[in-house]
């Protein structure tokens, strides 16, 4: 066997590892109480890359979701995007606990009913102390992009 074939099967995997543990990290938050965040927000697996370190959640975007301006309400979009990269975090870090100490968020147009708001966790850094993560919200019929945002968590935080 070659060194790429090597290459080639260990990246294959590791991608078949990643989605495994996420479509379980997933599974685990569908079924928390039906009045948890998590449940109402009915995350779903869309996609990962483990070489590339990065996973796709997509969120329906419903009626209970939507502010008075019809579109999703801007905590949910935050809640979306810390959720999804804290799943990509927790994965890298090897499960350790990684609660978020910081995000900051760009919105940049509205969630519409009827148009499911993928979002995009893609790994920058993971150091020692600190996880890193960006991510960008798109409308998934419209390919507008809804928002981005810069998330840090803490490794090992209590």
């Amino acid at each position: 066997m070659t060194e790429q074939d090597k290459s080639e099967a260990f990246w294959r995997d590791e991608q078949e590892a990643m989605e495994k543990a996420m479509r379980e990290r997933i599974r685990r938050i569908d079924a928390e109480p039906d009045t948890h965040i998590y449940n109402l927000m009915k995350p779903g697996f869309c996609a990962c890359s483990a070489r590339e370190e990065w996973l796709t959640v997509r969120y329906p975007v419903e009626d209970w979701a939507l502010n008075h301006m019809s579109s999703m309400h801007g905590g949910l979009i935050a809640a979306a995007v810390d959720t999804t990269c804290g799943i990509l975090s927790a994965n890298r870090s090897k499960n350790m606990v990684t609660p978020t100490i910081n995000l900051t968020i760009n919105y940049l147009s509205p969630a519409v009913k009827g148009d499911d708001m993928l979002v995009t966790a893609r790994m920058e850094r993971c150091g020692r102390h600190l996880v890193n993560v960006s991510a960008k919200c798109t409308g998934e019929k419209s390919g507008k992009t809804i928002a981005t945002a810069l998330v840090s968590f803490m490794l090992g935080g209590k």
